[in-house]
């Protein structure tokens, strides 16, 4: 795919254009990430049947791998989205940690914590979920937690 540029002193609001022979699904998705971009909104795309539904980051409960997949818990239901973990928790910033390699929290649904086997704890979210925090994740939520 070429990129031309055109910075000018005359241009007074950035935006793009794509040219293209037709709308495939590449084009589609990097239009999106593009208006997303700009807006200054942080929204999710998550797949639900055969929708593209929007999740409002403040309602997204957790992330999960499962399969290589990517999939976003809400209190209602469980998306697949088309983004890797690390680009999510870019995109939705503190409010979210990951807790293990397979896992991230939304940490203001984060109802308690439970010690368990081996240095793992158990968390509980007020949702009903419960994710599991790998050793190596257990500093980062103690000093979020204070202690």
């Amino acid at each position: 795919m070429r990129v031309d540029m055109n910075i000018s002193e005359s241009i007074k609001e950035p935006y793009a254009v794509i040219n293209s022979d037709e709308l495939t699904p590449e084009i589609a998705a990097l239009a999106r990430e593009i208006a997303a971009f700009g807006n200054g909104r942080n929204v999710i795309v998550g797949n639900l049947d055969e929708r593209m539904v929007i999740i409002e980051p403040e309602k997204i409960v957790l992330i999960r791998v499962e399969s290589e997949k990517v999939y976003v818990v809400t209190e209602d239901e469980t998306y697949r989205v088309g983004k890797r973990m690390y680009e999510l928790l870019e995109v939705l910033g503190k409010e979210f940690m990951q807790v293990s390699k397979s896992a991230a929290i939304n940490l203001s649904y984060l109802e308690s914590v439970e010690p368990s086997f081996n240095g793992i704890m158990l968390l509980h979210m007020k949702s009903g979920e419960k994710e599991y925090i790998s050793r190596k994740y257990v500093p980062g939520l103690r000093k979020y937690l204070g202690i």
